[in-house]
């Protein structure tokens, strides 16, 4: 039997930390007021603190999955982390009672206490935890044998990834080299038996599982060892040799029906921080929409006034791998703007599929105040709440535009485009280049996370302010 990796010792010490911190706020209020809670007749203040604190460290870890290599850090590594997660505790704690006008309820010292308690709490439970930890697997019978069969070239290298893994269930036992060798050990582990005595190593040694790594896959005799081994029950590990693909750079083994695959992709997301990011798309949403209604009741009038049609103007952009959908934004430009572009594409100061024209005679008086404002791309945020688009990403390109793409091109688009990205904060109107777009584009996307997102609209609120906005 498999034993399958569990995420049950995580939610043990996740709930172990949630009590350290518990007790830190408890024991802050006693150091600094004389009592557990701040107030005389009111424990509410208490109740906010602790809320703030526990929904911060949730939800940063939420994010961070801060027990993911937490025993292969040294006591060193392991405070700076502690320390690390519990500025966050206090900094979402902070925010939260400051927007509920709460934060004055709790002195400073209280803060301080709370913080330099919490780390020592956490760190002395978190050493206790990992020294204990592995010795209470091996005392309950539920760590693995296991069993190296390699060629001599790369075992070396496959026993130090074995022992520097976080899995400490795991007894490497010995090795078995497939071409000849009369050493007794290799980097510290002992060779138990030569290639044609595994099956009779195996068969009286006490073993649970073998790894094997050799280059020749089509070996038939190691294949018939391999089927023995799996009629005795023991768990077979076969490391495969796949290619690297220069567009891809992570791959995962993945299973369809009875079939194995390699999947191959530019990013691996985990589930959690994509949700993450269309909650924060569908919180910027909503907010954009309810400015979007004030800027239609003050703008619109003004629109029709100068040129006659529309308020608003739609275009069919290509999404996210390809996926048609329609953009929307104020019209900026004189109704037969789209007809005109054509006896305009010899000024197109953009190198590749993109048009650019400072002086644009299609753009309206009043369109040209609210594209130097970024007014124009407010009913976008319409577009994030339907989910064809988000708040940051890679700028959707025109089907004109798509249509001339090379395969690397449309690499830009593996991603849910966004009202702004990588290329509108870093100096788009010095950016004349089509490729040097892509390649910021394909950059956002490989380096993609929350936080970068957050630094993104952080730059573009600042850009925007300065009168260069994403367009």
């Amino acid at each position: 039997m498999y034993q399958r990796k569990s995420n049950l010792l995580n939610i043990v010490i996740m709930i172990l930390d949630c009590v350290c911190i518990t007790v830190s706020l408890i024991l802050a209020n006693y150091f600094r007021n004389g009592r557990a809670f701040v107030s005389d007749n009111d424990r509410m203040d208490f109740g906010l603190m602790l809320g703030g604190c526990l929904v911060a460290f949730l939800a940063w870890n939420f994010y961070k999955n801060l027990y993911k290599d937490m025993f292969l850090r040294g006591p060193f590594s392991e405070l700076i982390h502690i320390v690390g997660n519990n500025a966050v505790i206090f900094s979402g704690a902070a925010i939260l009672l400051f927007f509920m006008k709460r934060l004055d309820a709790y002195s400073r010292l209280v803060f301080v206490y709370f913080v330099l308690l919490d780390c020592l709490l956490m760190f002395v439970l978190h050493l206790v935890w990992k020294r204990a930890l592995p010795s209470l697997y091996w005392r309950m019978g539920l760590a693995r044998k296991v069993l190296l069969v390699s060629d001599k070239k790369n075992a070396a290298g496959l026993v130090k990834v074995i022992r520097n893994t976080d899995d400490f269930g795991v007894d490497l036992v010995g090795m078995v080299l497939t071409d000849d060798s009369y050493e007794k050990n290799l980097n510290g582990t002992r060779i138990v038996a030569k290639m044609d005595q595994l099956i009779e190593f195996c068969q009286g040694a006490s073993l649970d599982e073998v790894y094997i790594a050799v280059e020749d896959t089509h070996n038939v005799g190691l294949l018939a060892m391999m089927n023995t081994l799996s009629e005795m029950g023991i768990i077979i590990h076969y490391q495969m040799s796949v290619p690297e693909l220069t567009g891809a750079k992570q791959k995962v083994l993945s299973q369809t029906g009875t079939s194995y695959n390699v999947t191959y992709a530019s990013k691996m997301v985990p589930m959690g921080q994509l949700v993450l990011k269309r909650l924060m798309d569908i919180c910027g949403a909503l907010v954009g929409c309810v400015v979007l209604a004030i800027i239609t009741v003050i703008f619109g009038p003004l629109i029709k006034l100068e040129s006659p049609g529309p308020i608003f103007f739609a275009q069919k952009r290509v999404g996210k791998n390809g996926r048609i959908f329609k953009m929307y934004k104020f019209r900026s430009m004189y109704a037969d703007a789209e007809e005109r572009k054509k006896e305009l594409m010899a000024q197109n100061e953009m190198n590749g599929f993109m048009f650019k024209m400072e002086n644009d005679p299609r753009i309206t008086k009043i369109g040209g105040f609210m594209r130097k404002t970024s007014l124009d791309e407010f009913p976008q945020f319409v577009n994030i709440l339907k989910g064809d688009m988000s708040l940051v990403g890679t700028r959707p390109p025109t089907l004109d535009e798509f249509s001339q793409y090379s395969p690397y091109h449309k690499k830009r688009l593996s991603f849910r485009p966004g009202l702004t990205g990588m290329w509108q904060v870093s100096g788009r109107s010095d950016i004349t280049d089509f490729e040097e777009i892509v390649r910021l584009d394909v950059e956002y996307i490989e380096d993609w996370s929350v936080g970068l997102d957050i630094k993104i609209l952080l730059k573009t609120v600042f850009a925007v302010f300065k009168g260069s906005g994403a367009r």
